[in-house]
């Protein structure tokens, strides 16, 4: 399996982790802490792969999802209802889609969502959680840091960062999220990427 293929399973698995069960508390970590007892992988002094700034992009609609954004051509494609994952080697950008009654506050990020992505992701660490605006409107970003699947061939772990937006509109909750080699120059990119992204009409 290619590893963008394992990057898109991870993300995948974080998005649909569930919550802890009714009545038990999340074990609360500090903002820079890796929160398993797995060690956090070293950043790369020249980490693989940055997106080209010749990358071509194309759209990608969701008529169950109701929402379009713009994507790097050529990424893999997985689709499941209405969330999609797109994967290049080590870098990763998915789509998630579920109901929700109204728009996340900074608090509940990291009281709800934060608990579910740090039961997943290998060795997390929070960078931010933070309120922003993007072209679609107001959005809360969860900025962390994970360990990428080890390669199955040498066994390699690289350090990722992930942005994760969580928009909301009409009764559904978007989490975009934004996947890359820790260090990547990848800021324009994203930038495009998040700033792409709307609910149809």
């Amino acid at each position: 399996m290619r590893k963008g293929a394992l990057i898109v399973v991870g993300l995948f698995a974080v998005a649909c982790a569930k919550a802890p069960p009714v009545g038990v508390a999340a074990t609360p970590t500090a903002p820079g802490t890796p929160s398993s007892a797995e060690s956090a992988a070293p950043v790369e002094s020249n980490p693989p792969g940055d997106i080209p700034d010749t990358q071509a992009f194309v759209e990608y609609r969701s008529a169950s999802g109701g929402y379009h954004l713009q994507v790097p051509e050529g990424w893999a494609r997985t689709e499941r209802g209405a969330s999609v994952a797109f994967a290049d080697k080590l870098h990763a950008l998915s789509v998630d889609v579920e109901s929700a009654s109204g728009p996340r506050t900074v608090d509940q990020v990291r009281s709800v969502d934060e608990p579910k992505i740090r039961s997943s992701a290998r060795a997390f660490q929070e960078v931010a959680v933070q309120s922003v605006t993007l072209a679609s409107g107001p959005a809360v970003l969860l900025r962390y840091r994970a360990n990428s699947t080890p390669n199955q061939v040498t066994g390699k772990v690289y350090r990722l960062e992930v942005d994760r937006y969580e928009l909301y509109r009409n009764g559904k909750l978007a989490a975009l999220s934004l996947s890359a080699p820790a260090g990547s120059d990848n800021v324009d990119v994203w930038k495009q990427i998040s700033n792409s992204f709307g609910w149809s009409a």
